[in-house]
């Protein structure tokens, strides 16, 4: 039993983010206009990164390939998200 909980655990994290992946694009397919949406949706989550990072004191994230990577595709909430991972 103890071999599936860490299969659990090391499968959970990429499963969480590729279901939010699934979210966004869903989100983004939803829209009428899917490339406008997706392009304020991708500089809204990398301004909101950079100015995390440069004004967020002790909680500022990183600007890593992967963040940057995460706040593009998911925007806002993926900027929240790196933040929320970070704290824990």
């Amino acid at each position: 039993m103890a071999g599936l909980t860490t299969i659990l655990a090391d499968v959970r994290y990429p499963l969480l983010w590729a279901f939010g992946g699934l979210c966004a694009l869903l989100f983004y397919l939803r829209h009428r206009r899917r490339v406008r949406t997706f392009l304020l949706g991708a500089v809204t989550g990398l301004l909101s990164l950079v100015l995390l990072h440069l004004f967020g004191g002790s909680i500022a994230p990183t600007l890593s390939w992967t963040n940057l990577l995460i706040a593009t595709v998911f925007g806002i909430p993926g900027t929240a998200l790196i933040l929320l991972a970070g704290l824990l």
